[in-house]
C-alpha cells in the first residue's frame, strides 16, 4: 500500500509558546525568527515552517511544522524517543553561530526541540491532483506582499469498533475521489512517534488567506461557491459520506486549527550535510 513507501516525506508538528512572562509579543518573536532565526540551518532533507493560529482551537498560538524528506532522513537525525542522534550532536557542534542564534530564540520562546511536546506523523495518502505546487510556504520579496500559505490541521478519531486497517484500505483504495478546492491539497497523515499521537490528522495546504477565503471565510461557514464545488464534484461529496461512516472528519465539530505561516527556513543543509 502507498502509506507503506520509505520514500514518502514524514512531517512533524512541534507546540510553540513565546514566554509571555517575560514580556515576547507574537509581533517581537516573528520579527526575530524573520529576520534570524530563519538563518538557523535544517539537517539534510530537512525544512521547516513557523505556523501561527489563524482561527479554531489554536488561535494566536504558534506550531512548527517539519517537512522530512522521509523516514531514513528523518532518523539519522532524531531518536524515536526525541533525542538527537550523535549525527545531529555533531551537526551543532559543527555551527557555534548556529548555538547562538537558537540560545537568542530560546530567549523568547520555545525551539522544536525536547522538552517541546510533538508528534511525528508519516504519510498515508496525499492528492497528487492538486494545484499547490512544492514551495516556499512563505517567502518575502522586496515591495511585494508576503506570500504565505495556510496550513489546516484536523484531528480525527475512528469510530466504535472500526479497525485501523479497515479506514486505512478505504482510504488507500478511494482517495483518488477526492477533488479539493482549487489552490488546497488534501494530506491524510497518522501519528508515528512522540508526546501527542493523534493517531490521524487531515493536513490541508491553501496557498494562501484569499484561497482560503474564497470558500470558507468564517470558520465552518461555506461560500456560494463552495456549494457549487460540491455539486459539480458529487463523486467526491458521496466519498467524504462514505469516509464518516468509519471516522470522523474535518472540519466542525472536531477539533482543528487553521494556521497561516510566518516564517520559514532560509539555511537547510544538502544531501551531504554541509
Amino acid at each position: 500500500m502507498k502509506h507503506t513507501d520509505a520514500s514518502a516525506p514524514v512531517f512533524s508538528l512541534y507546540y510553540i509558546a513565546i514566554d509571555t512572562e517575560a514580556g515576547v509579543t507574537n509581533a517581537q518573536f516573528e520579527q526575530f525568527v524573520r529576520e534570524k532565526g530563519c538563518q538557523i540551518p535544517c539537517y539534510p532533507g530537512w525544512r521547516w515552517t513557523l505556523l501561527r493560529g489563524l482561527r479554531g482551537e489554536r488561535a494566536g498560538q504558534f506550531l512548527m511544522l517539519y517537512e522530512i524528506k522521509n523516514a531514513d532522513m528523518r532518523d539519522r537525525y532524531l531518536c524515536a524517543d526525541g533525542n538527537l542522534t550523535e549525527l545531529a550532536r555533531q551537526f551543532w557542534r559543527d555551527r557555534p553561530h548556529a548555538q547562538q542564534l537558537l540560545r537568542e530564540w530560546q530567549q523568547l520562546g520555545t525551539f522544536s526541540a525536547l522538552p517541546t511536546i510533538y508528534t511525528d506523523y508519516r504519510l498515508l495518502t496525499e492528492n497528487k491532483k492538486s494545484t499547490v505546487m512544492d514551495g516556499p510556504r512563505y517567502r518575502e520579496r522586496p515591495g511585494e506582499e508576503p506570500e504565505a500559505r495556510v496550513i489546516g490541521i484536523h484531528n480525527l478519531a475512528l469510530r466504535p469498533d472500526v479497525e485501523a486497517a479497515t479506514f486505512e484500505t478505504f482510504i488507500a483504495e478511494n482517495y483518488q475521489r477526492i477533488e479539493d478546492y482549487p489552490d488546497w491539497k488534501f494530506r491524510l497523515l497518522k501519528g508515528e512517534r512522540g508526546n501527542r499521537l493523534d493517531q490521524y490528522v487531515v493536513m490541508m495546504e491553501i496557498a494562501s488567506l484569499a484561497a482560503l477565503d474564497v470558500f470558507y471565510p468564517e470558520p465552518d461557514i461555506a461560500t456560494d461557491q463552495a456549494a457549487i464545488f460540491a455539486s459539480a464534484h458529487r463523486d467526491t461529496k458521496q466519498m467524504y459520506e462514505e469516509w464518516k461512516q468509519l471516522a470522523s472528519f474535518s472540519g466542525s465539530p472536531q477539533i482543528y486549527t487553521d494556521y497561516l505561516a510566518v516564517a520559514e527556513s532560509q539555511n537547510c543543509g544538502d544531501e551531504q550535510g554541509v
